[in-house]
C-alpha cells in the first residue's frame, strides 16, 4: 500500500529539514500535487526532487494542511506506532513527576500532532483534532490499555475548536465504566473537576506558576480572576493566603469551588459568580470593591485568529487595567496569557502602559512557564502559546 505524496515547494523544505511539523497549504506545489486530488487523511511529503521526507496527517480544507506523524515512510497508524510515542512521552513524565496527575501527550511537543492526552491517575481524558487520528482511535485506544492497562478509564472528549477545521464532530465517548469526575492533586492541593468544564477538566500548564505563588501568599489576601475551580485561588488559600476570593462567570465552576475549598478544609475562600470584566471594572469606591494584596488575571483566549488582534488587545488592555487599579501598593499581580496571537513583548508592553496610565512602576520578577509536562519543540516557536509574568506593583 502505497500513500498519496504532497510536495513541498523549494524555499519551504528547509523549515521541515531542520525538526518543524507543520505544511501551509500555500507551501505545496500543486501543479505538481494538487490538493484537492488527494485522498485520504494521511500523506508522504516530499520535497522538490521527490525525495521522501515524512510521513503526515492531511486534511486539504486546513490552512495547515499537513502535520508530520513519522520521519519513517510508513502506511498507516497502526497500534505500535501508538505505543511507541505514547511510552516515550511517558518515560519523560515519569521522570519528572512524582504522582501521576499531568499532560501525557502533549501533541506537537510528544511529536504527536492532533492529540493531547491529560492522565488523572488511572483516568486519562483524550482530545483529537485530526482527521488522520480520528480515523485510527480504535489503535490508539489498543495502545493505551497495553501501556496503562485493560481497566484504565479512558474518556475521548472531542470538543475543541480544531474539530471544526477538520470537519470532525463533536461528542464525548468514555472507553469502560463511566465517569462524571476526576481527582488529582497539585503541589500537594486536592481537586475534583467536572469532566464537562473546560478542556479536559484542568489546566496543567501553570502549575509551576500556582508553585511559585503558594510560597508568596502567606497572610495576603488574593483575587483569582477567571477561576474556574479554584487552580490558584485554592491553593493560595492551602499556603496560607489570608483571604481568597475567586470570580468566574460560570456558576457551576463557583460550585465546584466550594467543593474543592471543602475537600482541602479551607474557610478563607469566597466566591464571586461574576463577569470578570464588569466585576473589575467596578468603582473600588463602592462598598462592594476591595484591594487586594495578589491578584492573579488568568483570562482564556481572547484573541482566537489573527484578524482579530486589535479588539483581543484591547480586551487584554481593559483588564489589565482594571485588575491593576485594585492592587494594594507593594502588591504581587499575574498577569497571563494563553493566546498565540499575543506576543509575550506585547502583553508587557500592554502591563507598562497601564501601570503609567495609573502612576505606578512595575518590576518583573518572574515568569512562569509550563513545565515538563508540555514540552516545547525549539523548532517550533509557535507552540510557546502561554505567558505568565509576575509583577511588583508601587505607586509613583
Amino acid at each position: 500500500m502505497s500513500l498519496p505524496r504532497l510536495r513541498i515547494k523549494k524555499r519551504e523544505q528547509q523549515r521541515l529539514r531542520d525538526g518543524h511539523l507543520w505544511v501551509y497549504s500555500n507551501e505545496i506545489e500543486t501543479p505538481v500535487t494538487p490538493l484537492k486530488a488527494i485522498a485520504g487523511n494521511l500523506v508522504h511529503l516530499e520535497d522538490y526532487r521527490g525525495q521522501f521526507i515524512a510521513t503526515a496527517s492531511f486534511n486539504a480544507q486546513s490552512l495547515i494542511c499537513a502535520r508530520v506523524l513519522s520521519p519513517e515512510e510508513i502506511t498507516t497508524l497502526n497500534q505500535a506506532f501508538f505505543s511507541q510515542k505514547i511510552q516515550a512521552a511517558l518515560s519523560l513524565r515519569e521522570t519528572m513527576f512524582q504522582q501521576p496527575y499531568y499532560r501525557l501527550v502533549f501533541g506537537e511537543g510528544d511529536f504527536l500532532p492532533g492529540i493531547v492526552i491529560d492522565r488523572f491517575n488511572d483516568i486519562l481524558v483524550v482530545q483529537i483534532s485530526t482527521q488522520a487520528i480520528e480515523q485510527a482511535k480504535p489503535e490508539l485506544v489498543a495502545a493505551l490499555q497495553e501501556i496503562f492497562g485493560q481497566s484504565t478509564k479512558i474518556l475521548f472528549k472531542n470538543d475543541g475548536k480544531g474539530r471544526h477545521i477538520e470537519q470532525l464532530p463533536e461528542y464525548t465517548e468514555h472507553v469502560g465504566p463511566a465517569f462524571d469526575e476526576i481527582q488529582l492533586v497539585e503541589n500537594g492541593v486536592q481537586f475534583i473537576a467536572p469532566v464537562d468544564g473546560q478542556k479536559t477538566g484542568w489546566f496543567f500548564d501553570h502549575r509551576d506558576g500556582r508553585q511559585w505563588l503558594n510560597g508568596r501568599v502567606n497572610g495576603k489576601s488574593v483575587l483569582d480572576v477567571f477561576s474556574y475551580i479554584g487552580g490558584w485561588g485554592i491553593q493560595a488559600a492551602k499556603h496560607g493566603a489570608s483571604q481568597v476570593t475567586c470570580v468566574d462567570a460560570s456558576q457551576k465552576a463557583i460550585d465546584q469551588i466550594g467543593i474543592n475549598a471543602k475537600l482541602n478544609g479551607l474557610d478563607n475562600v469566597q466566591t464571586v459568580c461574576a463577569d470578570a470584566f464588569d466585576y473589575l471594572k467596578a468603582e473600588l469606591k463602592t462598598q462592594d470593591s476591595h484591594r487586594y494584596d495578589v491578584i492573579v488575571l488568568d483570562p482564556p483566549a481572547l484573541i482566537q485568529k489573527r484578524r482579530d488582534f486589535e479588539q483581543g488587545r484591547q480586551a487584554y488592555f481593559v483588564l489589565n487595567e482594571h485588575a491593576l487599579n485594585r492592587i494594594n501598593d507593594g502588591g504581587i499581580f499575574i498577569s497571563a496569557s494563553c493566546s498565540l496571537h499575543m506576543t509575550s513583548e506585547e502583553l508587557l508592553k500592554i502591563v507598562q502602559q497601564v501601570a503609567r496610565r495609573q502612576n505606578k512602576q512595575v518590576q518583573l520578577i518572574h515568569q512562569a512557564r509550563p513545565a515538563a509536562d508540555h514540552p516545547r519543540l525549539l523548532s517550533m516557536p509557535e507552540a510557546d502559546y502561554l505567558k505568565c509574568f509576575m509583577f511588583k506593583v508601587t505607586s509613583i
